[in-house]
């Protein structure tokens, strides 16, 4: 039996999946629109080409404190993901949301 180093693979995969975050968010914020209050795309990998992608906003001050930000999640979605990092399908449908003024 050889000894055959399995590390190289994992990295390659784990590179890949990283590669892909950037361009998700930027084909999710393009399809939803950008929020005007938007915290954070947080974008998970999950297994076989799927995510699950959160568009954060953030909220308004309420004066109990000036130093704690307060956000919440605005929208979250299911994504199938190609091997490029094209989005499939999204679950809910990505379409543009209406932001309160």
């Amino acid at each position: 039996m050889s000894n055959v180093d399995q590390s190289a693979p994992q990295k390659e995969n784990a590179l890949a999946g990283s590669e892909h975050t950037e361009k998700i968010k930027s084909q999710v914020l393009e399809k939803v629109g950008r929020p005007p209050r938007l915290h954070r795309v947080e974008v998970c990998r999950h297994h076989n080409g799927n995510y699950r992608v959160n568009v954060w906003e953030r909220l308004e001050p309420t004066g109990d404190s000036a130093y704690s930000t307060r956000a919440h999640i605005l929208s979250s979605y299911y994504l199938k993901v190609s091997d490029s990092g094209e989005i499939i399908r999204s679950n809910p449908p990505l379409t543009k949301l209406r932001f309160s003024a």
